[in-house]
């Protein structure tokens, strides 16, 4: 028998489709578990449970009227909490918007996601506006990792892949403005894909993204069920001018499509990193899968521009976010600045200190990292490193600090292609000596999204499923 709390997206709609399960049966498991599992994760931070079993009801009598269903149709899924979901309040990870009214419509990406028959449960936890690689707020808690739970599942969308990760929901969504869904994808051993810039529209906003480095996302189990969702996510919204147009290819058929012999750049520091031992030995198995598959893979020892004055660009870029979330929340700052996390006030603070010279130190800097990576893809079709230069660090964070002083600073290998827009996955590539997952990233020449999900699944197939020792079995 299929286990339920494990099951792929593709597994479980499939059962759906079938009528060998019905949506409420799915949904009244979904809430069972996460009342069961979720005490210890604290991933969860709203839950309608009589809305969701009233719409999973209201599909069921669809599909036995014979009516046509989407591609996610009885699907449970949770709502990265900086996104609107109807019925919910969005408390965007602070206690200063904790008692937020029900949102009143659904964003783009989460109207697509119900068009295709997915039903929305509740929301899923994550730092203040997302300002973290570990995932706490004094609104809700410390979110911990279901592969050990004095360690976080990362940030900004902790919430979401310790949910997928512990058997809670199958697919949640996720968004990665540093490495917010490669993070914690790579720290509870699930895929997290940052898709091109542009790639899920985005909206309607609040304020927009001027520094236009955040990808919505999702996060999901499998490479297929990843691809899935772009499927249904992807394609130009006029609340988005800067989305991009459908794809015109199905991602689902990608992952599938008969192998390419792609040329493969291995990076192991850029310049800037000391990837933990138990790391660089997932990068070289990986990179033994990709040579055994037929493709010209190649090590390659090109640093980050900037390399040599780092952490300072990192300190820039962040200076760069913190004016940005300020912006968004002006108003609401100014008027009870107290009623946000102390810690995250003196980062919105610090935001007022950005210069006209910062600013534009900050666009040149992007304009090199751009230069420098067209150049790494006339050598290459596809690039190779870590995600992370470590294994999950403690549920109450990295020590910042230490982690510039020995060159592991979380964000090392994700937030450059935020800043270039290349998508870029994140894929399990195994367990450390001690238990916890390791991972490894790909990232692809822009808009070929394609590339990065079909050499993912290969990996995959190398590899055995990951599932956290303690929540392997149904709750």
């Amino acid at each position: 028998m299929t286990d339920l709390s494990l099951a792929s997206v593709t597994e479980l709609t499939a059962l759906i489709r079938n009528r060998a399960l019905s949506p409420t049966e799915l949904v009244r498991h979904t809430l069972d578990r996460i009342e069961t599992a979720d005490a210890e994760i604290n991933s969860v931070v709203a839950l309608d449970p009589e809305r969701a079993i009233t719409e999973a009801t209201a599909l069921e009598q669809r599909i036995v009227r014979g009516e046509e269903m989407g591609p996610l149709a009885g699907l449970p899924i949770l709502v990265k909490d900086l996104e609107d979901a109807e019925g919910f309040p969005t408390s965007r990870g602070t206690r200063a918007y904790r008692d937020s009214p029900p949102a009143t419509r659904d964003s783009t990406h989460v109207a697509r996601l119900r068009a295709a028959g997915a039903l929305v449960i509740g929301k899923t936890n994550t730092p203040p506006l997302g300002a973290g690689v570990h995932t706490a707020n004094d609104a809700f808690g410390v979110t911990r990792n279901p592969w050990d739970l004095e360690r976080t599942p990362g940030g900004s969308s902790g919430g979401a892949a310790a949910a997928v990760a512990a058997g809670l929901v199958a697919l949640a969504t996720a968004g990665d403005g540093g490495g917010s869904t490669r993070i914690p994808a790579a720290l509870c051993g699930v895929v997290g894909l940052k898709p091109s810039r542009g790639r899920i529209p985005r909206g309607p906003s609040r304020m927009p993204n001027w520094p236009q480095h955040a990808c919505l996302s999702g996060m999901a189990r499998t490479v297929r069920d990843t691809a899935l969702h772009l499927d249904v996510a992807a394609g130009h919204h006029p609340a988005d001018p800067f989305s991009l147009p459908a794809p015109g290819i199905s991602y689902r058929e990608a992952v599938d499509a008969p192998g390419l012999k792609l040329r493969v750049g291995v990076l192991r520091t850029l310049g800037i990193a000391a990837p933990h031992p138990e790391v660089l030995h997932a990068l070289e198995r990986t990179a033994g899968v990709l040579r055994e598959a037929g493709h010209d893979v190649r090590d390659d020892g090109s640093a980050l521009p900037g390399a040599k004055d780092f952490p300072a660009p990192f300190q820039l870029r962040q200076q760069v976010l913190a004016c940005n979330r300020l912006l968004g929340v002006l108003d609401d700052f100014a008027a009870r600045r107290g009623d946000f996390e102390p810690w995250f006030a003196d980062i919105l603070d610090a935001g007022r200190t950005l210069t006209f010279d910062d600013s534009a130190a900050y666009w040149a800097h992007r304009s090199r990292l751009d230069q420098w990576t067209a150049a790494l893809f006339e050598q290459y079709d596809l690039l190779l490193m870590p995600t992370v230069p470590t294994a999950a660090w403690p549920a109450k964070g990295p020590d910042i600090t230490v982690a510039v002083r020995e060159r592991s600073l979380p964000i090392s290998y994700t937030s450059v292609f935020n800043d270039t827009g290349h998508p870029a996955i994140s894929v399990p590539a195994g367990l450390s000596p001690d238990g916890l997952p390791c991972a490894v990233q790909l990232i692809a020449p822009h808009h070929r999204d394609d590339l990065v999900l079909r050499a993912a699944q290969e990996i995959e197939t190398a590899h055995s499923p990951l599932h956290p020792p303690a929540f392997a079995r149904p709750a």
